[in-house]
C-alpha cells in the first residue's frame, strides 16, 4: 500500500477483508499439487544434502489458499536453529501467528530475532472519523516479548545485540528520507515498504533468504493475490544483510538519505535497493530533471532495454502489478509489443492503483493480454503482487527471468522509498511464476476486467 498524506494529515487508504464470496479460482503449482508452493533444485556446483532447502517459488490464492504465504513464514521462524539470527524489514505487521513464532523462537530456542519497522506500523490505535479504532500492530506486543525497543539515537551493534524491534523515524523510511510531491497540496511521504526476512539456518540449511510482496495482515492473506521466493544463497544473504544494517544505521542515527542506489550479482540473482534519485542527483525542489520524466534512471525501463523482440521464439514479458503509474515503463512496454514482443499485463483494479496516463497508454498498445482484478473496491479480489517474467532473448541470448520484490511501479516507489527488488535466473522459478501468472490471475474470475 501507498499512504497518501496531506499537509498536515497522512491518509491511508482502508481496505476491509471482504465478505465471502463464491468465486471459483484456479489455483496450480510447479508441482501439479493443491498447495501454493513450487520449488526447482539448487543450481549449486555441489550437490547439497538430501534434506537442504531448495529455491522456492509460493504463492497464496484468496481462495483456495489464502494463508500459502503467511504459513511458509511461520514454518521457517519455527525450523530456525537454536540460538540462530532472524532479521526482518517489513512494512506493516498485524499478523498473530508471525508474532507468536517470532516470540517462541526467541523464548524458547534462543534465536535472536531483530526487526525493522515502518513508523506506520507502531501506532495500536488510529483516528477513524475522530473515534479510535485498533490497528491491530504488533509492534509494541514484540518490543515487550523480545525484550528491546530501540529508539532513534541508540547505537546498535546488530551482530552483538539480542533480540530487538526498531520504528523507522516518522515521515520517512529507515534510508528514504525524501517527500514527493502529489496533486494538489498532498505529499508522500518515504516509507520502509519492505517485506523481506533473513534465517541464519532453517533446519540444515544455513543463509536463507524470504522475499515477499505480502505485508503482514489480514487483508493480503484473504483479499489478494500474493507471492514470495525462499531462496538459499550465502551471497544473497550476505547482500540482503549489508542492507539491512544500514537501514538500521540511517534509522537510528542521521537525517536519511535521498539517494541509496545500490545494485550487485550474486551467482543467480541480483539485487537492486533503492531509493534512486533522478539523473542530475538533485532532489531539491526546481531540480533540472522531474523525478516523474526521467526514463535513464528508471531500473524497469533499463530492465527492459535489455530486451530483444526475437521472431522465433518468441520474446514474452508478463507483469502482475498491483499499483502502476509510471508512464515510461508503460511507454517502453508499448514499444516491446510493437517491436514483435508478447507483452501480458495484469493489474489491480482498485481506485488509484493505475494512473490514468498508464492506462491510456496500455489500452492503446494492443498488448497480448491486459487484464485487471477487480480488488476488495470493487468487492472481489485484487493483485498485490509486484513481478516482472521475461521469457526470451535477454542480454542477446535465450533467458527465463524473474523479478519480484516490493517494488510497485510508482514513482515513490522509485525515488523515495526503502525497496527491494530482485531477479532471480532459476528456470524452476520462473516456470512457478508463469503458472501463477497463466493459471492463477488469468484463470481466476476476479480477473477478467478490463482497464476503463
Amino acid at each position: 500500500f501507498l499512504p497518501r498524506i496531506g499537509p498536515l494529515v497522512m491518509r491511508a487508504p482502508l481496505l476491509g477483508r471482504l465478505a465471502a464470496a463464491s468465486a471459483f479460482v484456479l489455483a496450480t503449482t510447479l508441482l501439479g499439487s493443491p498447495g501454493a508452493t513450487a520449488q526447482e533444485p539448487a543450481t549449486t556446483a555441489q550437490e547439497p544434502a538430501a534434506d537442504a532447502m531448495r529455491p522456492k517459488a509460493v504463492f497464496n490464492d484468496p481462495v483456495t489458499s489464502p494463508n500459502a504465504v503467511r504459513d511458509e513464514l511461520v514454518s521457517l521462524i519455527k525450523d530456525t536453529e537454536p540460538n540462530g539470527l532472524i532479521r526482518g524489514s517489513i512494512f506493516l505487521f498485524t499478523d498473530d501467528a508471525v508474532r507468536n513464532a517470532l516470540v517462541a523462537a526467541h523464548r524458547d530456542r534462543g534465536v535472536r530475532v531483530q526487526l525493522l519497522f515502518d513508523n506506520l506500523a507502531v501506532a495500536d490505535q488510529k483516528l477513524v472519523d475522530g473515534v479510535p479504532k485498533a490497528t491491530g500492530s504488533e509492534y509494541s506486543t514484540l518490543g515487550q516479548q523480545l525484550g528491546r525497543v530501540v529508539e532513534y539515537g541508540e547505537t546498535v551493534n546488530a551482530d552483538t545485540a539480542g533480540s530487538f524491534v526498531l520504528a523507522c523515524p516518522e515521515r520517512r523510511g529507515c534510508i528514504g528520507n525524501r517527500t514527493m510531491a502529489q496533486s494538489g497540496d498532498d505529499v508522500e511521504y518515504a516509507i520502509n515498504h519492505n517485506k523481506f526476512f533473513l534465517f541464519s539456518k532453517v533446519g540444515t540449511t544455513p543463509n536463507v533468504v524470504f522475499q515477499s510482496s505480502a505485508n503482514l495482515t489480514a487483508s493480503h492473506r484473504t483479499d489478494y493475490f500474493n507471492n514470495a521466493v525462499v531462496l538459499p544463497h550465502s551471497g544473497l544473504y550476505d547482500e540482503y544483510g549489508l542492507y539491512w544494517k544500514d537501514q538500521l544505521t540511517h534509522g537510528t542515527s542521521g537525517p536519511g538519505l535521498a539517494s541509496y542506489y545500490r545494485t550487485t550479482d550474486v551467482g543467480p540473482y541480483k539485487t537492486y535497493f533503492f531509493p534512486r534519485i533522478e539523473s542530475d542527483k538533485d532532489p531539491a525542489e526546481g531540480s533540472a530533471v522531474d523525478p516523474r520524466q526521467d526514463a535513464s534512471t528508471d531500473t524497469i525501463v533499463s530492465l527492459l532495454k535489455n530486451v530483444t523482440c526475437a521472431a522465433s521464439p518468441v520474446t514474452t514479458i508478463r507483469i502482475g502489478m498491483y499499483a502502476f503509474t509510471r508512464t515510461q515503463v508503460a511507454d517502453k512496454l508499448r514499444d516491446l509489443q510493437a517491436a514483435g514482443c508478447q507483452v501480458r499485463v495484469v493489474v489491480n483494479g482498485d481506485k488509484g492503483s493505475v494512473g490514468s496516463a498508464v492506462s491510456a497508454t496500455l489500452r492503446s498498445a494492443g498488448l497480448t493480454t491486459l487484464r485487471k482484478c477487480a480488488g476488495p473496491d470493487a468487492g472481489s479480489y485484487g493483485v498485490h503482487s509486484k513481478y516482472m517474467l521475461i521469457d526470451g532473448t535477454y542480454l542477446g541470448g535465450p533467458r527465463k527471468l524473474a523479478f519480484t520484490g516490493s517494488q510497485n511501479y510508482t514513482y515513490p516507489n522509485l525515488r523515495s522509498q526503502d525497496e527491494t527488488l530482485l531477479k532471480v535466473d532459476n528456470a524452476g522459478i520462473y516456470e512457478a511464476y508463469r503458472q501463477n501468472f497463466d493459471e492463477t490471475l488469468m484463470g481466476s474470475p476476479a480477473c477478467q476486467g478490463t482497464l476503463g
